[in-house]
């Protein structure tokens, strides 16, 4: 099992690899069955492929991450952290979140809950008429 600084380097990974738009260095950090949820509450993506389409729309709406410290659990499986995350398209959008991602014993996340709602969206300017209309990636 990874100990608690190289799960809580896992979720810094995340937020620096989505923010340089590197999709398949994302894709490194999980496990080929993963199940991520964003948001909890909605049909989770089941699998690599999935979440390559989730993270190819992610970069397309100019997606940015801001972790917070990571927190991490005494039973070595989870790591939480709360980010603002920031999109340029359709519209300027805020979200702020709390992610929780379960690892398994080799460091990578098998299990990903994005928790966030409606009033954890802010809008921040205009849409953006050239990108299609659609939901935080």
């Amino acid at each position: 099992m990874p100990d608690e600084a190289a799960r809580k380097q896992m979720a810094i990974d995340y937020a620096r690899r989505i923010n340089a738009g590197d999709i398949e260095g994302v894709l490194d950090l999980f496990t080929d069955d993963i199940v991520f949820e964003d948001p909890v509450g909605r049909p989770p993506m089941v699998g690599k492929d999935d979440l390559r389409r989730h993270l190819e729309l992610a970069v397309s709406c100019g997606t940015h991450e801001v972790p917070e410290p990571p927190m991490t659990s005494m039973d070595d499986r989870f790591v939480v952290t709360p980010t603002t995350v920031t999109v340029q398209r359709p519209r300027p959008m805020t979200f702020r979140i709390v992610g929780i991602v379960e690892l398994d014993e080799n460091g990578l996340g098998r299990r990903v809950q994005a928790f966030w709602g409606v009033t954890d969206v802010t809008m921040d300017g205009p849409a953006d008429a050239t990108h299609p209309e659609g939901t935080r990636a």
